[in-house]
């Protein structure tokens, strides 16, 4: 998609979560994939709308914030469509942040709910101590917290979410320094990422969320959703877990810090898998792009 295109949706009321659901019909494949665990497209397209009711019916309003932390791109994915579907703003944090900078990122947000998971609870959960968050969600088992899970229970629902205006209605919340991004925004930022990375149904872009800003982590995953490919999250950061995943999910493309670029260039042998296009989020290097090139047989190129 992404050709002039919402799936459907119409112009005036297309938003990312209406658009991303659009292109869940077809053939069920895998949407997004992590720590060896698959979402697949038709359990996206059914768990969202259910979890968006769920969170509506534990109280959450239109225009709410609901904080993220979470390493998982499947659970991401999960968590900020669902965030979305139900009215309310989701706001991501980075997820290698400390807890003293969560705490402070979610009074900056002003979040009133948490989304967290159980590799990020023990620094989420102190810091909604620490914060305006009153309810918390959590994927996996996380004492203290509702069980996402428990969201996608069928029950009496509270009413459709508010529509939101797309050209003024925040999408995403950002924060240092806060920045709220609209759904024409974060569209926007679909077609110029699709405009650099063509992605089809064959196509494996593999990712780790700590070498990009959170708007960019957040904008690949959504660009696979659409364009019918696979992410691919690595979850940790060393550059030897990149290349691990590219083997392993036979990815075809990935992208990387400079810094990460450099040591996929210097610091390790020769990939016996060529072709893989890297897209780098941040200055190029064109030396480290050349010597990808001759070692690896790889295309680098900037991630606009």
């Amino acid at each position: 998609m992404l050709d002039g295109e919402t799936g459907g949706v119409g112009v005036a009321d297309a938003t990312v979560t209406r658009t991303v659901l659009a292109a869940m019909s077809g053939e069920d494949r895998t949407a997004v994939v992590d720590r060896g665990r698959a979402l697949r497209r038709a359990r996206f397209a059914e768990a969202v709308p259910a979890a968006a009711q769920g969170l509506r019916r534990h109280g959450v309003r239109g225009g709410d914030v609901g904080a993220i932390h979470l390493t998982d791109a499947c659970d991401l994915a999960l968590a900020v469509h669902a965030v979305g579907a139900a009215g309310a703003v989701p706001a991501p944090l980075p997820p290698d942040a400390s807890a003293e900078e969560l705490a402070a990122m979610m009074n900056e947000a002003g979040a009133r709910f948490l989304l967290t998971g159980e590799e990020t609870a023990a620094r989420s959960l102190p810091a909604a101590d620490d914060s305006y968050v009153r309810q918390v969600f959590a994927f996996g088992d996380v004492p203290g917290a509702t069980p996402f899970g428990r969201l996608l229970d069928a029950g009496a629902g509270p009413g459709e979410a508010p529509s939101p205006d797309p050209l003024r209605d925040a999408s995403l919340r950002l924060t240092g320094p806060r920045e709220d991004v609209t759904h024409a925004d974060r569209l926007a930022d679909l077609y110029r990422l699709g405009g650099a990375v063509a992605l089809g149904e064959d196509d494996v872009l593999v990712c780790c969320g700590a070498d990009v800003p959170v708007r960019t982590w957040v904008g690949l995953v959504d660009l696979c959703l659409v364009q019918g490919a696979a992410f691919a999250g690595v979850p940790e950061p060393d550059a030897r877990d990149l290349l691990e995943a590219i083997l392993r999910y036979e990815a075809t493309a990935a992208v990387v810090s400079p810094a990460k670029l450099r040591a996929l260039a210097f610091d390790h042998g020769a990939v016996p898998m060529p072709g893989v296009r890297i897209l780098v989020a941040g200055p190029l290097s064109a030396e480290a792009a050349r010597a990808c090139r001759v070692r690896h047989g790889w295309t680098v190129a900037p991630l606009p």
